[in-house]
């Protein structure tokens, strides 16, 4: 089977997963966005744009930073502690605080909203369940977790599955340069999983192989994750595992000089939808050089992208730098750093 012909109807066929998903409403984070556009890049390599619904000429912000604090329970939980929470909800304030605590203080390198929209996407509309919960991995709520942003497991076959790893990125226009910010998030997200491929894939299925007990109670599914991630040496079994990506791009429209006043809203919506199509089918062939010059070509990738706007708010400018912020101080509860806080060592702009 190949990448094009997988999707969510695909995936949700399978009677008995060997996870079940972990997100728990996959329709109304779903219901946030119009239908989704899509493009079959490559066999192997299909490409989803969802837009958000547009409210008053803005991209409907709030619904979407409610539904991602509701997934951020399941991202940030291993099954077990998620079981926890559902069998007993008198516990139920004691975790969501665990789970706001993991998220770090926001700066202007918050990244980690980028990433759960990517958990949502791969479970919500790929049908591709966590395996790994690195949120609960930290030493320190103020650290990010090294390696892929997730790992997935889509069954595309009976027997037959994808270990997605997965990277998102969300960048704003370079300054004077209107539009640049799809191909920055492209590029960005294609060079962090070059290097995955240089490390063979190695820290990532270490932790998987180390966390695996936490994502399942039921022994017999632990040993099947297993034998499909950790396949005998032998090679006798007939289970199918091949490395995959996920990838989640945000990117920005510049319409600080659009006229909304003089259009209605079904115009608006409009324009904003074909404006996001063309800048992203802009860098089809950017997607295409990316995977041909680093060698990446025998991997399935499955690309999630979504527009945000850069407009004019109360007499400011704000774009997708803020929206980041935003969205990081809604899923950890903390308050934004100070503008002159030092950038820690190691840290990076997702």
């Amino acid at each position: 089977m190949s990448g094009a012909e997988i999707g969510p109807e695909t995936a949700r066929k399978v009677v008995e997963p060997v996870l079940p998903l972990s997100l728990m409403n996959h329709e109304r984070f779903l219901a946030l966005f119009y239908d989704p556009k899509r493009f079959d890049i490559h066999a192997k390599t299909v490409m989803h744009l969802h837009v958000l619904r547009v409210d008053g000429g803005d991209f409907a912000l709030a619904p979407l930073f409610k539904e991602l604090s509701n997934n951020s329970i399941s991202y940030v939980l291993s099954r077990q502690n998620l079981d926890q929470v559902l069998e007993d909800p008198s516990r139920m304030v004691e975790f969501v605080a665990k789970v706001q605590d993991q998220f770090k203080t926001p700066d202007a390198n918050a990244g980690e909203g980028g990433e759960l929209l990517l958990y949502s996407f791969l479970e919500g509309h790929l049908g591709a369940p966590k395996i790994l919960s690195k949120m609960e991995l930290k030493t320190s709520s103020e650290h990010y977790v090294h390696g892929t942003d997730g790992v997935h497991l889509l069954e595309v076959a009976e027997g037959e599955y994808q270990l997605i790893f997965g990277e998102s990125k969300m960048y704003g226009d370079v300054k004077g340069q209107v539009g640049s910010s799809p191909r920055r998030g492209v590029k960005a997200a294609f060079e962090s999983m070059g290097k995955v491929q240089e490390d063979s894939f190695e820290f990532d299925t270490w932790l998987v192989e180390s966390e695996l007990l936490k994502e399942s109670l039921d022994p017999a599914k632990v040993k099947l994750l297993a034998s499909i991630l950790l396949p005998p040496a032998d090679g006798d079994t007939p289970l199918k595992k091949s490395n995959a990506f996920g990838v989640f791009i945000g990117f920005e429209l510049d319409v600080t000089e659009f006229p909304f006043e003089d259009y209605s809203q079904a115009e608006i919506e409009a324009e904003l939808r074909r404006l996001a199509e063309t800048a992203i089918d802009a860098e089809i062939e950017t997607i295409k050089a990316e995977i041909k010059n680093r060698g990446l070509g025998g991997y399935h990738f499955h690309i999630y992208v979504v527009p945000f706007l850069k407009r004019n708010v109360n007499g400011v400018v704000r774009g997708i730098e803020d929206v980041r912020v935003d969205l990081a101080t809604k899923l950890s509860g903390k308050a934004k750093k100070p503008a002159s806080a030092k950038k820690k060592p190691g840290s990076t702009t997702k």
